[in-house]
């Protein structure tokens, strides 16, 4: 009896140690890896990990997650990169293995789900708020200006908390809570335009709005929300600086690129891309092994004038670099797995876990999402937070 309480106790303590990495994800990597590590160190204590089986048998998403976990762990062994460069890169990819752990540790805590999603938005409340004392000189800026993370994670925080206070406030009945989520959804997107530089949040910022008219509105309302949305952005683009400067820097960049020749930021992007398909030709079906981007590239560069890179800002390509086709397809697959089931939660949790994944998806594109602390951890838990509410009579099944 004394061992099943302490395993209870553990349990509970798992769960608070989840909330609170919930808390700290869109603020602090440093409070992040330590309440990741508690959260995994007390699920063991309470024994949770002798259902993994089952829950990897059961749960296509976890089956899909724990083969792209396999497929990095194999690559060490063949990568071009040497095992002990490749081991520090497997580590990165980390965040996978949250799937199993989260949903069996949440399949059955309701309140523990909602205190997560609460802890979530609570953080990046905060971030939003810090953004803007850094602005107004209330609090000192940082290396990363107008917020304690860089910029294109700050922006992608925007995006998403923009796109959950919206569904917040079409849900919420009392009008405080209306004009609260409402005044959250405006000081997130003036922070996205105005304050913050980052083009990746407001890229995926468009997607989510579109999303958002797509899961609640008619078809009519939908046409009349994208003239809106499309009348706003011209106002932005007319009176934000940040948003027109980035958005004419874009344009330029891309107008004026020339491979090889480049060194602005899409340009740079563009011959990172353009070298990455050439070097996954070579070794399509399991790539050159985990780690091994920053060696090939810099093998495939040997006497340009090209910039090197740690990575390409493409997650797909990354993993393609790595892993080869094998690998991309599981992760893509993996996607659109999650898109498939999200339709068997309750709304408005389907809605807003399917933001979860369009914005990674759209994030993926210019960056390395699944690389990057900040973001690869929050899709990973994020999304498993909201797949451990499925029905225990409608689990996952390969």
């Amino acid at each position: 009896m004394k061992a099943i309480m302490n395993r209870e106790a553990m349990q509970v303590a798992a769960n608070y140690a989840l909330i609170a990495t919930c808390l700290v994800l869109p603020v602090a990597t440093g409070l992040l890896s330590a309440f990741t590590i508690l959260t995994i160190l007390f699920w063991i204590i309470s024994c949770k990990f002798k259902d993994i089986l089952h829950i990897i048998k059961s749960n296509l998403i976890v089956q899909l997650a724990t083969i792209l976990t396999l497929l990095f762990s194999f690559g060490i062994f063949y990568s071009s990169a040497g095992f002990s460069e490749a081991l520090s890169y497997l580590k990165k990819y980390r965040e996978l293995i949250f799937f199993p752990i989260i949903i069996l540790l949440l399949q059955n805590d309701q309140l523990a789900r909602k205190r997560c999603v609460t802890a979530f938005l609570i953080g990046c409340v905060c971030l939003l708020l810090i953004s803007f004392c850094m602005y107004f000189s209330i609090i000192p800026s940082t290396r990363y200006g107008n917020s304690p993370i860089y910029h294109i994670t700050h922006n992608f925080f925007m995006s998403i908390l923009a796109f959950f206070a919206i569904h917040r406030l079409t849900d919420a009945e009392e009008t405080l809570i209306k004009f609260s989520w409402g005044f959250i959804f405006l000081l997130s997107v003036i922070n996205m335009f105005y304050i913050a530089p980052g083009r990746t949040g407001m890229l995926a910022f468009l997607f989510l709005m579109i999303l958002f008219f797509v899961q609640r509105f008619s078809w009519l309302k939908q046409i009349i929300s994208l003239i809106v949305l499309a009348v706003l952005l011209t106002i932005a683009f007319k009176t934000s600086d940040n948003f027109s400067s980035r958005s004419k820097l874009a344009i330029q960049e891309i107008q004026k690129y020339e491979y090889g020749a480049s060194r602005t930021s899409m340009g740079m992007r563009f011959d990172w891309w353009i070298n990455t398909i050439k070097i996954i030709k070579e070794k399509p079906i399991l790539g050159h092994g985990t780690g091994s981007f920053k060696i090939e590239h810099d093998r495939f560069i040997s006497g340009s004038k090209m910039v090197k890179t740690d990575n390409p800002h493409n997650e797909y390509l990354f993993i393609g670099v790595q892993l080869g086709f094998t690998g991309l397809v599981i992760f893509v697959l993996l996607f659109f797995t999650q898109l498939y089931y999200s339709f068997k939660l309750e709304r408005p949790d389907a809605y807003l876990v399917q933001g979860v994944i369009i914005a990674m998806m759209i994030g993926c594109i210019m960056n390395s999402f699944l690389f990057d602390t900040h973001q690869g951890h929050f899709w990973a838990i994020l999304s498993a937070v909201f797949f451990s509410a499925l029905p225990q009579d409608d689990r996952i099944t390969g």
